[in-house]
């Protein structure tokens, strides 16, 4: 109230008709926009993920031939069964097979013997690949005569 007089509202407060639907169009725009970014970062995280998960086996493998003192053989089967396999520590099979997005490439080595004092009779390498939007992403593992494991990314 100022100088004695009341001022009254002509209309309920909100927001127009207008207001609502530019709101809804930029939210549109940003979905349709972050929606396939996202999906590309599912996609790489999903290779990266494989990757680690390869070097973890090839590592638990090495752990295990030294442990029990026994040669432990590193099976790789490439596209299209696209799994590996080794005994693990109870004496099982475990065979992991890929995600279906990620692919053992064919120019990985077929097997990989770990000796019980760790080492491998020679250096091999298996590849993963996974097709991201229009680049392929690469990871390759690498076990060296001692027999330790390592990763290299490429983007090609």
């Amino acid at each position: 109230m100022r100088g004695g007089t009341v001022r009254q509202r002509n209309g309920q407060a909100g927001f127009s008709m207008a207001e609502m639907l530019i709101v809804i169009a930029f939210i549109g725009i940003a979905v349709g926009i972050g929606i396939p970014l996202v999906n590309e970062q599912v996609r790489i995280a999903e290779v990266r993920s494989s990757a680690d998960d390869l070097a973890l086996h090839l590592r638990a493998a090495r752990m295990i031939a030294v442990a029990k003192h026994k040669t432990i053989v590193f099976t790789v089967s490439a596209d299209p069964t696209n799994t590996f396999s080794y005994e693990g520590n109870n004496g099982q099979v475990k065979t992991i097979t890929m995600p279906t997005r990620v692919k053992i490439a064919t120019g990985s080595d077929g097997s990989i013997n770990f000796f019980q004092n760790g080492a491998v009779d020679f250096s091999s390498s298996i590849i993963l690949e996974s097709q991201v939007s229009n680049k392929l992403e690469r990871w390759t593992a690498t076990v060296n005569t001692v027999g330790l494991t390592t990763l290299l990314h490429e983007r090609i």
